[in-house]
């Protein structure tokens, strides 16, 4: 076995990229999958609310906020199912080196200018990396989610139509908001592990069944 491994990356901040993380690791450990977050984030906002005791205690999180975190991805890749890795920062070499180690690049966006121009500049960030000898002959694959979205709201169609339009790829599901996520992540927890059957925990299943028909 050797892991999936997935980078979620944005040059903007407030996207709900640490949530995604948690949520996406949270559903496979649910379904008897062994996965571990590399939580690379200098906030550490993963590691810093992981129980090891807890609800969430087969997922396994490590703080790697440092450069090595290619060398430790060689290192454990052997052990899980899926490797996901919280990065914080942009253009820094602890992201640089998590994306060209991925099998998928996740860019987290909420439907507003600035998210989109933060999602644009970690695109071309991705297709500078493709262009290296590490990852030429394999480029590394892409997709942006929306994320906070309200449904039945005009600007999150519209800000998927420009995107898609201009040949960006998108996640067709999207994470909506949904006040059990904050809620859970106090306890660093997830709505896939405290309400399996609700409607968060359906979103996840919709956005990680996306996700493994691309890896």
């Amino acid at each position: 076995m050797q892991a999936k491994i997935i980078t979620l990356a944005t040059s903007k901040g407030g996207v709900g990229k640490s949530t995604l993380a948690r949520n996406l690791a949270a559903h496979w450990v649910n379904v008897g999958q062994k996965v571990a977050i590399i939580d690379s984030d200098p906030q550490g906002s993963i590691i810093g609310r992981h129980d090891p005791e807890g609800l969430l205690k087969n997922l396994t999180v490590i703080a790697e906020p440092e450069e090595s975190v290619a060398n430790l991805v060689e290192e454990i890749k052997d052990q899980y199912s899926h490797i996901i890795i919280d990065t914080g920062g942009f253009r820094n070499r602890t992201t640089i080196r998590a994306l060209i180690k991925s099998d998928l690049a996740i860019i987290p966006l909420k439907a507003s200018a600035d998210d989109v121009a933060g999602a644009l500049e970690t695109h071309n960030l991705i297709v500078e990396l493709n262009k290296t000898p590490e990852r030429s002959s394999n480029p590394i694959k892409y997709r942006m989610i929306l994320t906070m979205t309200q449904m039945g709201i005009v600007l999150a169609k519209h800000v998927r139509t420009e995107l898609e339009g201009k040949g960006y790829m998108l996640l067709n599901p999207e994470m909506y908001h949904r006040v059990i996520y904050p809620e859970t992540a106090i306890n660093g927890l997830s709505p896939c592990i405290t309400d399996p059957d609700g409607p968060a925990a359906r979103d996840i299943s919709s956005i990680i069944k996306s996700i493994e028909d691309i890896i």
